[in-house]
């Protein structure tokens, strides 16, 4: 396999579930949307299983296990590789069911303690009726994250990742269909939980044959290896460092829902996945794919250093278009996705150009450090596939610090401004004094028009981003004994011409949406690679994956 075959393998199957997860964000806001309250409480409901999926799944796995399975893998270790992937599945099935038991159980104080949504008792019964569905799919998530981390370490990239597209599928079903049938919208948010457990399910299905292929001699157990050892050792300080991580998602939360204005949750939630897209496709593909490729060659740092850099750049390239266009256009873009197919379907969702506005500065915020998050992805792979995990651990205590400290700040600042029309206009003076006053709690409450505290909570991430990117790679130099070149200067020059074409498109194409978005996007692509071409980046082919590893 190529250098960059398995990244595109791994980008590919991210593209299609991450398209579909917009799709079924798109699906919530126009059928949802109307009731920023519904809306509010199914995101919230939505975060445990995310919470535990990546705490217990994908972050911990890939730090944890990855590395020492596909290390066995590659030395044709066969028995022992499936003995270790027997202890793991075990454990996490084991931790998981009490989880979920605690959880459901617990659901009641859990929304009590991240929320101040007792004032409105519709709202905070339907977040713990859907809190404790969701909860039930939690099992599913965790075991597929584990098939993800089997098929990864054997080079088979696609199923793993693509397989989230039922997932997606079973909840866009819902949506759909009782939303033709005009069913009342909490209703229809209680059957989106249960396509989440139902779709989780399935899920799995898809990825098991295949596992149980490639590991044909895989059983539940608990015998201790020094594998076993390996990855406990690795396991603990992995959970803490995503724990970290995170515990800044419930950071947000925690400000969206006790500090903001009621819908900023939602505002926030909608942003999502146009932040969270390219860096999974391409931040997360290439980290991935690197990681096992890493792991199989950790002894040798020339050769890891070797690898390290071609995968920077494969990140900075794209991540230079995108962070320009959601900075220059991102009001276009946002109204594409959510406000034409409101219109489209006739549902009031997000038709409100102040709805469009606050979503798509909250985007412009994240946006700001988008380039640092994605090549954040690939030097803390890098530093796993080291054996390194308690450094990450310890830049994303201080990742967490700095988001949580400088969001706050942020979105009690920022939300007193809200609109007058299309006009954003001051509640009350900005910057504000004192600065830890918060709006008045009967208008967080009922206030129809959107603020723009949210967009605090984008700003923080995107300076926590940059400082994590800052430490990670003087971690990575350190340990390299190499220098880490990201090469930022060219595509940072060519990305600020492109931001000056499309806030000139943005401002003089007159076409309908979702039109002048594609319209928009076209241009700028084209004057990136243009200018990319000009400064002497050009796209290469990468060499063979025995080349490639070769000392």
């Amino acid at each position: 396999m190529n250098r960059a075959l398995g990244s595109n393998l791994v980008a590919a199957g991210i593209f299609l579930s991450r398209i579909a997860g917009l799709i079924r964000n798109v699906m919530i806001g126009v059928v949802l949307g109307a009731q920023p309250a519904v809306t509010d409480a199914l995101s919230f409901a939505m975060r445990l299983p995310n919470l535990l999926q990546n705490l217990l799944g994908e972050g911990a796995l890939s730090a944890s296990f990855i590395p020492v399975y596909a290390k066995l893998v590659e030395e044709r270790r066969d028995r022992e590789a499936d003995d270790l992937a027997g202890v793991v599945v075990t454990l996490l099935a084991l931790t998981t069911t009490v989880i979920v038991l605690a959880a459901v159980l617990l659901a009641r104080p859990l929304v009590w303690l991240f929320t101040s949504w007792e004032s409105d008792p519709a709202k905070y019964e339907l977040t713990i009726t859907l809190t404790r569905i969701t909860t039930v799919g939690i099992g599913f998530l965790v075991i597929s994250a584990w098939c993800l981390g089997i098929l990864n370490s054997h080079r088979r990239f696609f199923l793993s990742y693509v397989a989230p597209v039922i997932w997606n599928v079973a909840q866009i079903t819902v949506l759909v269909l009782f939303g033709l049938l005009n069913w009342r919208l909490e209703d229809i948010a209680v059957a989106v939980a249960w396509a989440v457990v139902v779709g989780g399910l399935l899920q799995l299905l898809i990825q098991l044959p295949r596992v149980l292929r490639l590991a044909p001699m895989v059983r539940p157990n608990l015998v201790r290896t020094a594998a076993s050892r390996d990855v406990l050792r690795r396991f603990v300080p992995a959970i803490g460092a995503r724990g970290v991580v995170q515990l800044s998602s419930y950071i947000d939360l925690v400000l969206a829902t006790v500090f903001l204005v009621s819908g900023a949750l939602a505002w926030y939630s909608f942003s999502l996945p146009l932040y969270l897209l390219p860096i999974s496709l391409f931040g997360f593909s290439v980290a991935a794919a690197e990681l096992a490729e890493m792991s199989r060659r950790s002894d040798n740092l020339e050769v890891v250093s070797g690898r390290l850099q071609p995968a920077l750049r494969r990140v900075l390239v794209p991540a230079g278009f995108i962070t320009a266009a959601y900075l220059a256009a991102s009001p276009t873009f946002v109204d594409a996705l959510y406000g034409w197919p409101s219109r489209l379907f006739d549902r009031e969702g997000l038709q409100d150009p102040a709805k469009i506005t606050t979503i798509a500065l909250v985007v412009a915020a994240f946006a700001i450090g988008l380039p640092a998050t994605m090549t954040a992805r690939v030097t803390q792979n890098t530093l796993y596939s080291l054996g390194d995990v308690k450094g990450p651990a310890k830049i994303a205590v201080l990742r967490v610090t700095v988001s949580a400290v400088a969001g706050l700040i942020l979105i009690l600042q920022l939300d007193w401004l809200t609109f007058s029309g299309d006009q954003i206009v001051e509640f009350g003076d900005v910057p504000h004094w004192p600065p830890w006053e918060r709006v008045p709690a009967a208008r967080r409450a009922s206030d129809a028009v959107p603020h723009l505290g949210a967009v605090g909570l984008g700003l923080g991430a995107s300076l926590s981003a940059w400082v994590e990117w800052v430490l990670l790679r003087r971690l990575l130099r350190r340990r390299l004994q190499a220098p880490v070149r990201s090469g930022w200067a060219r595509p940072v020059a060519v990305a600020a011409v492109v931001a000056g074409v499309l806030m000139y498109a943005t401002a003089n194409l007159s076409m309908p949406s979702p039109i002048d978005a594609v319209a928009v996007g076209t241009i700028g692509l084209l004057v990136y690679a243009g200018g990319l071409w000009l400064q002497g980046i050009r796209p290469t082919r990468p060499p063979r994956q025995g080349l490639a590893s070769s000392p």
